[in-house]
């Protein structure tokens, strides 16, 4: 008690450099197995606003207390080339350029993972990235909808425009939901003019898809199995359903040929029919509040006030569990559409807590990030510290994830600078990859199954082995990476060799794999060619399960 007032009393400054340092103890001097962990922050007061620092400390100490008490013991740190390569895939959704990890491991500064993290977040490299995550999510199957498909250039523009300047996350999810449903102009001036309108669209603008789909991105709840009866495994009925899917129902929101809910008879200009019943809803929220239209707002603009808002029991803890669900595989609650209390998180107290901090830091989602990137579980191994150590909801190391298909597509791009069709003849000018991303995208967009979980299928694989684009990477006339490799004067072939491994895979090779690889070089594999032998190196890597596995 007295350590916490004191904690409470100091100023902002000398409780970042306190933390700092605690947090610091807490990275080299993990808690013993069975033993109290020797370090942990204060409980943060009920009113307390942590910095970034402040919350990674506290999610550290948190998780040092539950290693301990269940007898676990967290893996080792990850190296700094494997951090590094995690931190790419997770932000900027590719592997490092050779430079950049260069760059990296040169540096000998202590706080250089934080910098690191800092760079790519002010410069944007994480927009794209996200814009991919979120579109994915939103739009889960619109590309089977070609109304839908075609407005998906817009969505990803406007999504990418908000995370680059690190929109809050309220404020992002309440333009969406009041935005105009319908689809502006697709191009102006040869570029996709930003809209979210492809989030109505694929929902058919229908109100119970649209609640549905509100609910579970937006709250993590399951809602939608009460449609046509009450929730078989939870609280939820079909009069809540209805409720809240009449917040969208309104004749300027159909579209043509879609059949609206029947308009209630004796009741408000706001109340609907529950379809194949008499049984008339006014627009309610999940809680049981209705809303208050003295102000005259739109249906739409109540239901995002009250979603957004800092005490909502669902908004918040969903972001984080999102978010920690992305950068660690697994979210508190499992899975991450499915806050309920059938289905409690595995750290209750460390999820409330992480939400509460998220919403007094006005839905900053940079600060979460970098908050979590910071902690002492997102810079483990992805190797556990023993077999029986595999238990995902410990955080004690890191699982391998499978990548996502626009990963997987720009990691390629990335090792490989490959190029589709002919090279561009202006200095500067950037390659048209629209066609083969999208192909790409087609392929390996599968989400039904949790990355952590899902392997590659036998078609993606013959994809990959045998596919135009990875032939055509490894091309020694297609490659400018393995054509710059290859015809360096300069290298010796260890040197190739170990080019490739840093361009593809993030790392040196080991002196077996180089040896190994060396000889099958200086041999010219089948073909008696060292360069031909050299591409074969570099496919074989490409193909490899460390290159499509964030690790």
């Amino acid at each position: 008690m007295q350590f916490q007032r004191f904690w409470l009393f100091l100023a902002p400054w000398s409780r970042r450099l306190l933390t700092a340092l605690m947090s610091a103890v807490c990275l080299c001097a993990p808690a013993v197995r069975g033993q109290t962990p020797q370090c942990s922050p204060p409980a943060a007061a009920e009113d307390a606003i942590l910095d970034f620092a402040q919350l990674t400390a506290h999610i550290d100490g948190a998780l040092a207390s539950a290693w301990a008490q269940a007898n676990v013991q967290p893996a080792a740190p990850a190296a700094d080339a494997e951090f590094l390569r995690r931190v790419y895939l997770d932000l900027a959704g590719k592997i490092p350029s050779v430079t950049a990890l260069q760059e990296f491991l040169a540096n000998s500064e202590a706080d250089k993972r934080a910098r690191a993290v800092d760079d790519l977040l002010r410069k944007g490299a994480h927009a794209q990235h996200f814009a991919n995550t979120w579109r994915g999510l939103m739009l889960a199957g619109a590309a089977d909808s070609f109304e839908t498909s075609s407005l998906i250039p817009q969505f990803e523009t406007w999504l990418r425009l908000r995370f680059a300047v690190n929109t809050p996350y309220d404020r992002m999810v309440t333009e969406l939901l009041n935005s105009p449903t319908e689809p502006p102009a697709p191009m102006a001036r040869g570029r996709a003019v930003p809209s979210p309108s492809a989030f109505f669209q694929a929902n058919e603008q229908k109100p119970e898809q649209l609640a549905a789909s509100t609910t579970r991105i937006f709250l993590s709840v399951q809602v939608q199995c009460a449609q046509c009866h009450d929730h078989p495994f939870s609280h939820w009925t079909r009069r809540e359903f209805w409720s809240m899917a009449a917040f969208f129902d309104r004749p300027a929101m159909m579209a043509v040929g879609v059949e609206a809910s029947q308009p209630a008879k004796g009741g408000s200009s706001n109340a609907i029919v529950i379809p194949g019943t008499q049984i008339v809803v006014e627009p309610t929220f999940l809680d049981g509040s209705r809303p208050d239209w003295a102000g005259g707002s739109a249906k739409r603009d109540l239901l995002a006030r009250w979603i957004t808002q800092t005490d909502n029991p669902f908004f918040a803890r969903s972001a984080v569990n999102r978010l920690w669900e992305h950068f660690l595989g697994r979210g508190f609650v499992h899975p991450v559409d499915d806050l309920d209390k059938a289905n409690p998180p595995s750290h209750p107290e460390l999820l409330d807590e992480m939400a509460r901090q998220f919403a007094l830091h006005h839905f900053d989602l940079n600060y979460l990030i970098r908050a979590i990137t910071a902690t002492r579980a997102y810079q483990l191994s992805s190797r556990a510290a023993s077999a029986g150590e595999g238990d995902l909801t410990q955080f004690a190391h890191m699982p391998l994830r499978r990548m996502t298909a626009d990963q997987l597509f720009a990691s390629i791009v990335q090792a490989t600078g490959f190029r589709e069709g002919p090279r561009p003849t202006q200095r500067g000018a950037l390659p048209d990859l629209t066609s083969a991303a999208a192909e790409f995208r087609q392929r390996f967009a599968d989400q039904s199954v949790p990355r952590t979980e899902a392997e590659t299928s036998i078609l993606q694989a013959l994809a990959l082995m045998n596919g135009k684009l990875v032939s055509d990477a490894t091309d020694l006339e297609k490659s400018d990476t393995l054509a710059a490799v290859a015809e360096a004067p300069f290298l010796s072939n260890h040197q190739r060799v170990e080019a490739l491994f840093m361009t593809a895979l993030s790392r040196k090779p080991a002196p077996e794999e180089l040896t190994q690889l060396v000889e099958h070089v200086e041999r010219g594999g089948v073909d008696r060619n060292p360069k031909k032998a050299l591409a074969d190196v570099f496919w074989a890597l490409l193909n490899s399960a460390e290159f499509a596995l964030n690790h």
